[in-house]
């Protein structure tokens, strides 16, 4: 016979790993050291991408040269590239508004590392990019934008209503195994 708290445990311990499971696999991003991820790896011509960087990833406040190659490189910016006081940091490339095709961006520094950013004739093809990439770079970095910070992961649609069902799924059994234990006794 079952112990009567039994259910109300097992349907927590349910909810528990269900909710748990993103939580374990971002920490097991974490587990190699200090990350780099690319926010937007294709973007249209006159769009932002961020490079980001973790915690820990350069030495803190500093500069860190970047060369970027690809079609008219030398038009396109790169702005932020000074680590924070954590050694995170948050980079933004704006490709020229002539330019397409693949783009990649050497950083240098403490740690080196390279990102590959694809631009393609986009929604925003003008002969002029006349918005501030800084925009989007401070909405990557405050959590603003549709990506967590520092990983560049999307929240799935899947686990939060895997996990709101289960939560639902788990408050059904306990409802009923109360409702049976109050019949019999």
């Amino acid at each position: 016979m079952l112990n009567k708290k039994a259910p109300i445990a097992l349907g927590i311990a349910v909810a528990a790993l269900v909710l748990a499971g993103p939580s374990a696999a971002s920490a097991a991003t974490y587990a190699d050291g200090p990350n780099a991820a690319v926010a937007d790896p294709s973007i249209g011509v006159c769009e932002v991408s961020s490079v980001i960087f973790g915690a820990g990833f350069f030495q803190a406040g500093e500069h860190v040269p970047v060369s970027i190659a690809g079609t008219a490189a030398a038009d396109a910016t790169i702005t932020d590239n000074t680590a924070r006081s954590d050694g995170s940091m948050v980079a933004s490339f704006r490709p020229p508004a002539h330019g397409q095709g693949a783009y990649e961006l050497s950083f240098g520094g403490s740690r080196p590392y390279v990102a590959t950013i694809t631009v393609s004739d986009g929604h925003d093809a003008v002969a002029n990019c006349d918005h501030d990439p800084n925009v989007t770079a401070a909405r990557v970095a405050s959590g603003d934008a549709d990506t967590l910070a520092i990983t560049g992961a999307d929240v799935s649609p899947w686990m939060v209503g895997g996990g709101a069902a289960a939560l639902a799924l788990g408050s059904v059994l306990v409802g009923i195994s109360m409702v049976r234990r109050a019949r019999r006794g």
